[in-house]
């Protein structure tokens, strides 16, 4: 019987610390939720500010999109509209892809900014960089891997996303009229 107490408290501790532990862990994700979420929607704002840098006004959309497409915003400048900013988002080889697209008002791609990834670091990693994304520029269809865009040699997946939020993004026909 006192294998049985021993191995009983030791069970019982760690049940107890475990449970503080979870406890606390909660409270903390309740604490920080808001922090977080403004972090974010300050991260998405100065991803559409690099993509429109003269913009002025940035009305967010509503509607009905596909499975990935987050928001939408209307960006213009003093009343004179400059394009669209769609994020969303894709799965890559290491998990969910956040992008912003923008597209002009012909609804054409004019840049393209990745906000956060969990793909392999000096591998699939190298498809979220600028140079990468810059090949999209002026897309006004769904662009093709090794046609309209050659895929990162070792992390064809990872382009593949990329390439797939584009063609998510120019799916919704924006430009030469609203959304």
């Amino acid at each position: 019987m006192t294998g049985w107490r021993y191995y009983g408290r030791i069970g019982g501790t760690l049940l107890i610390i475990c449970t503080a532990v979870a406890l606390l862990l909660a409270a903390v994700n309740v604490a920080t939720r808001d922090v977080i979420a403004a972090g974010e929607q300050r991260e998405r704002e100065a991803a559409t500010i690099s993509l429109f840098p003269t913009f002025t006004e940035m009305e967010e959309l509503t509607g009905s999109y596909p499975a990935g497409v987050h928001t939408v915003y209307r960006i213009a400048a003093d009343g004179s509209l400059l394009g669209y900013a769609v994020n969303l988002e894709t799965r890559g080889f290491g998990g969910m892809i956040q992008m912003v697209v923008g597209l002009d008002t012909s609804g054409a791609v004019c840049g393209l900014r990745v906000l956060s990834h969990a793909e392999t670091p000096g591998l699939g990693s190298r498809a979220m960089l600028e140079g990468y994304l810059d090949g999209y520029r002026g897309m006004h269809h769904e662009p093709v891997l090794g046609e309209d865009i050659d895929a990162v040699s070792g992390a064809t997946i990872s382009s593949r996303a990329v390439k797939n939020g584009v063609a998510l993004a120019l799916s919704l026909r924006l430009g030469g009229g609203e959304a």
